[in-house]
């Protein structure tokens, strides 16, 4: 675990990367935490989970399925040394400081139900054709409560009943996901009911598939085998390995930093 000082509001980012043969998410985690100094001015915490467990993902950069070790997200509370915290998946980009508004809404625990895919039309929904909304753990904020408390141990006992819960909430999925997990929780803590005013008032922003190049200015500019995209400056999900353990990430970090206006998102 890397720890950087506390902030004087006791607030900070906890980011997990657990490494596997193929990905050092703990170098991505590193590029990462030098973008949420430079834009949310908050110290970062990098964990590599206990509760690693076995697990396959599937590549979009090699379109077979790799080691993956993410199944310790339930550990965030314990793990987090702070009393407010926004947690993130390594590979979830910060570019900008909208998740420091969310610290204005009153939750114990605040989720994102909401995703789009820069790069392709399929979005997914549900878990399944009879199952429950997605809802996305690559990023959540949490504050020390007990009712914060009571969701992340019911998170860990439905990863180690996953089978029961899968089949009990028609998860189509047969692979534990924290996505999963965080969705029956959630449900299940809320008196079976979906509880909205606990899910963030964005969407996350994912670009799936091979990444051929990424630049910033005012906006990024996105380059794909196939196609190019500009976006704003803002957070980006990239499910890209390669790309993002490749020297493409350190000068895009460096091409941020180097811009001394932090964009700001009122």
């Amino acid at each position: 675990m890397q720890n950087s000082a506390k902030s004087e509001k006791s607030r900070g980012v906890v980011i997990f990367a657990t490494n596997t043969a193929e990905t050092d998410y703990v170098s991505i985690a590193e590029q990462n935490a030098r973008l949420i100094e430079h834009f949310l001015k908050l110290p970062t915490t990098i964990v590599s989970a206990k509760d690693t467990g076995s697990n396959q993902r599937f590549s979009t950069d090699t379109g077979r399925f790799v080691e993956w070790k993410n199944f310790g997200r339930h550990e965030a509370y314990e793990a987090s040394p702070y009393d407010e915290t926004i947690v993130l998946d390594a590979d979830y980009l910060v570019f900008d400081n909208s998740l420091l508004g969310l610290f204005e809404c009153s939750f114990d625990y605040l989720l994102f139900d909401k995703n789009r895919y820069v790069n392709i039309d399929q979005q997914a929904s549900t878990m399944g054709p009879h199952s429950l909304p997605y809802i996305w753990a690559t990023a959540f904020l949490f504050r020390k409560t007990e009712r914060s408390r009571l969701f992340f141990e019911l998170v860990a006992k439905i990863k180690r009943n996953y089978d029961y819960y899968r089949l009990l909430y028609n998860v189509q999925e047969g692979n534990f996901r924290n996505d999963y997990a965080f969705a029956i929780a959630h449900y299940i803590l809320n008196g079976n009911s979906l509880a909205t005013e606990s899910f963030a008032p964005f969407h996350i922003l994912t670009v799936t598939g091979a990444v051929e190049s990424i630049t910033a200015s005012k906006n990024l500019v996105l380059r794909t085998p196939h196609k190019g995209h500009v976006l704003p400056l803002a957070n980006l999900h990239i499910m890209s390995k390669s790309w993002l353990t490749s020297p493409a990430l350190l000068l895009l970090v460096d091409q941020c930093l180097e811009n001394s206006t932090a964009t700001l998102v009122s």
